[in-house]
């Protein structure tokens, strides 16, 4: 079995591998933003003030 590679072939490759990846990188971006409901108590204690 042969195989051709051309320049067409490798560059609607490229571009369909393009796409892609801005599409998972928008699906990714708009899941990212969203700040927790509750969020957590901070673990370190600020100075002066007593750990409980």
């Amino acid at each position: 079995m042969k195989v051709e590679c051309s320049l067409s072939l490798l560059l609607r490759l490229a571009f369909w591998l393009w796409v892609v990846a801005l599409v998972i990188g928008v699906a990714l971006g708009c899941t990212q933003g969203t700040a927790p409901a509750n969020p957590e108590k901070p673990v370190v204690a600020t100075h002066g003030k007593e750990v409980d």
